[in-house]
């Protein structure tokens, strides 16, 4: 029986995650331009459109080209990284999302001259819009898999204890 590697298993895992959020932002475009909200979770997330030169809130709108090649360049790296198979499981599965949403945004950028979102949250306008007047971004599943990736990774980072602090004993 043929046995696959652990790093093939997860350049797999970024692959399938990918693809998913690229065939969701296309169905997106297909479907939702020009449409109001759709609730998916009413109250709590609904369906929309927009195209996002730059980044949440509009930043960098102007820099779309050079924000793509960055995705793509930390898409590249932290698969190069998975391939080398030096993570613990939970971390590389933390890189493994992170890679897919930065590689996903990265093919929006170069390939449309802007990112495909299509998510927005009543939930999270309301809280944004009390804390500066504004409703919260607009995001995808892209942004979705960098988050999920982010909170892995820092829930998988070595614990340290400050120096001079005694260990336990048993």
């Amino acid at each position: 029986m043929l046995r696959v590697s652990r790093s093939i298993w997860l350049l797999i895992l970024t692959g399938a995650l990918l693809s998913a959020d690229l065939l969701v932002k296309s169905w997106a475009t297909q479907t939702l331009p020009g449409q109001t909200p759709q609730p998916i979770v009413p109250g709590l997330l609904s369906l929309t459109y927009t195209l996002n030169q730059g980044m949440a809130w509009g930043l960098f709108d102007q820099l779309t080209l050079p924000l793509a090649l960055l995705r793509l360049l930390v898409g590249i790296a932290l698969v190069v990284s998975l391939l080398w198979g030096i993570h613990p499981l939970p971390r590389a599965l933390a890189l493994s999302c992170i890679a897919a949403g930065a590689l996903s945004n990265a093919t929006d950028g170069l390939t449309q001259g802007a990112v495909v979102d299509y998510l927005r949250s009543p939930l999270l306008d309301t809280f944004h819009r009390g804390l500066n007047g504004q409703n919260f971004p607009i995001f995808n599943g892209a942004d979705v898999l960098v988050l999920t990736g982010i909170v892995l990774l820092l829930l998988t980072l070595p614990r340290t204890r400050p120096r001079g602090t005694p260990q336990e004993t048993l």
